[in-house]
């Protein structure tokens, strides 16, 4: 409770106490508030954004890389928020060196220097989590050792399990954080810091990577020390290599290495279906052969083969303008959280497809971007992305971003190209057809030996009355305001007709008043009583 209390006072000092009391939160820990105007009157602006950023950089780690997470989800928050999430930054003061030695003999033992050659203490970078250190192994190996920092672990679960908490208030006070399953997201983001949290995941990320890209010589990742690594620490190979602003500062042209660049990302993404979660600039070290060396692969993607299918049936779509296609892919792709209307999503999906696409050079198109509004208008109609989607959308703007601001010129579209033509042409190869039949035919033969097992069992639950079911409150409350609407257009519609039929009716009845036609006055009052309703009809059945 203490550590809420110590939140919620962040979260008030830094301008978001109007926020805090609209929660349960509020009430529980006593807390008082006074109103800032540039508090709800900011909402979804730069400045809400800033002191957004102010606060999770003071609750620390847990919160800042929550923020960054955040930062992808345009299907959450206001792109203003989201550009200053964005610049978040997990760079902190390191800890004394005698605290990581610590935590180098638990791991290591006591006579941990024995098996280094040199050790430098002061760190090449630090973070949250831990800090890496430069070293040589006995036998002149030059390799990291990147330490985690003593009881963080313990702290991290802590206000994770707070996070939650945090994020189920929201959701009782909110309608937009139910509908986007915010408690979820939270879970997902313990789930990927869990893993952070336990080096050995890491480990096996690269050993991953290196399988992957053992063909690719210009691509490198770094060999990990098993014997030296545990959950705390990770020994790794030193990659040596210039950052990409460097080469720019030299006036060098970086448009091959963008290539490769790009070829590694969409490798990852469309081949591999395993992506590095976090491939900004910082982590991509061009070397002196023009090689590219990848590190920290602790945040990665995992697509599965039907998501990788769906992904690769949105680019193709995107490739040939094909707007309903790619509203329908997105919807496949999409988990409804309530009643969708699809001819409402796709119109609004093809809306903003044709902002993109329509009329726009390849070249010029922004997938990241296309692909934030399209997850941002998906949350209008009941339905959320999942979060391999919302991770790959992440990667997708990191990778776009990076090459854009080395290299204006360079297509993303046409280097794409040649990876989704391949991966359309072997989705339809005799051997995927071929797989695809035996696959489908096995799920025929299990459900053919089943089925003589299971109907008895249902009309016997159908008998004894134990089968039952059940339509949730919204959808009864949905279908009965439609029975309604249906009926009213009945009752309308039998009344026009009613109407019509008496005006012509009352025609042959001679001795009525009438303008002079012939036509008594009472024909036309009943046609005028029918005319609204006959036109509603003939507009519903799209004659006019």
């Amino acid at each position: 409770m203490v550590r809420l209390r110590e939140i919620a006072g962040v979260f008030i000092r830094h301008g978001f106490g109007w926020f805090i009391a609209q929660l349960r939160l509020r009430r529980e820990l006593q807390l008082e508030y006074e109103e800032q105007e540039v508090g709800r009157a900011a909402l979804g602006s730069a400045e809400s954004g800033r002191r957004l950023v102010g606060a999770l950089t003071e609750l620390g780690p847990t919160w800042v890389k929550f923020g960054q997470i955040m930062s992808t989800r345009p299907d959450i928050l206001p792109d203003a928020i989201i550009k200053e999430l964005a610049r978040l930054q997990d760079d902190v003061a390191p800890i004394p060196f005698e605290q990581i030695e610590g935590q180098l003999q638990s791991r290591l033992g006591r006579e941990w220097k024995d098996r280094f050659e040199s050790f430098e203490e002061t760190p090449l970078a630090s973070a949250s989590i831990g800090q890496v250190h430069r070293a040589t192994l006995e036998g002149g190996e030059e390799v990291v050792v990147k330490v985690q920092r003593p009881g963080i672990a313990p702290k991290i679960q802590s206000d994770l399990h707070i996070l939650e908490a945090v994020a189920g208030y929201i959701e009782e006070s909110f309608e937009q954080a139910r509908a986007m399953d915010l408690k979820g997201t939270v879970r997902d983001f313990a789930k990927s810091l869990a893993a952070e949290l336990d080096y050995r995941v890491e480990a096996s990320n690269l050993q991953r990577f290196r399988r992957n890209f053992a063909e690719h010589e210009r691509v490198r990742l770094p060999n990990v020390y098993e014997e030296f690594s545990s959950d705390t620490v990770l020994v790794m190979e030193f990659m040596r290599g210039r950052k990409f602003s460097d080469l720019i500062e030299r006036d060098e042209d970086v448009t091959p290495l963008i290539e490769v660049y790009f070829d590694t990302a969409y490798k990852m993404l469309f081949i591999d279906g395993f992506f590095h979660g976090d491939l900004h600039p910082g982590n991509v070290f061009v070397q002196d052969d023009g090689g590219l060396a990848l590190i920290d692969c602790g945040m990665v993607g995992r697509l599965s083969p039907s998501r990788k299918d769906k992904v690769i049936d949105i680019m193709y779509a995107v490739l040939n303008e094909d707007l309903e296609a790619v509203a329908r892919t997105l919807y496949e792709l999409a988990i409804p959280e309530g009643y969708v209307d699809y001819r409402a999503f796709e119109s609004d999906c093809i809306a903003i497809a044709e902002k993109y696409l329509i009329g726009v050079p390849l070249s010029q198109v922004e997938i990241g971007t296309l692909f934030g509004d399209l997850v941002s208008g998906a949350t209008k109609h009941n339905v959320r992305m999942p979060t391999d989607f919302t991770m790959m959308f992440k990667a997708i703007v990191t990778t776009e971003g990076l090459a854009k601001s080395l290299a204006p010129d360079v297509d993303p579209i046409e280097l794409a190209k040649p990876y989704i033509m391949k991966m359309v042409a072997e989705r339809y190869s005799p051997e995927r057809l071929k797989h695809m039949a035996v696959s489908d035919l096995q799920i025929l033969s299990r459900v053919a030996r089943t089925l003589p097992r299971e109907i008895p069992m249902l009309f016997g639950q159908l008998q004894s009355g134990q089968l039952a079911f059940s339509v949730s409150d919204t959808t009864l409350e949905k279908q009965g305001d439609e029975a309604q609407r249906r009926q009213a257009r009945y009752i309308r519609a039998a009344f026009s007709i009613t109407c019509l039929l008496s005006g012509t009716y009352v025609v042959g009845i001679s001795g009525l008043p009438s303008p002079g036609w012939g036509i008594p006055w009472l024909s036309f009052i009943f046609w005028g009583m029918a005319a609204p309703g006959i036109l509603t009809l003939i507009k519903r059945a799209g004659l006019v």
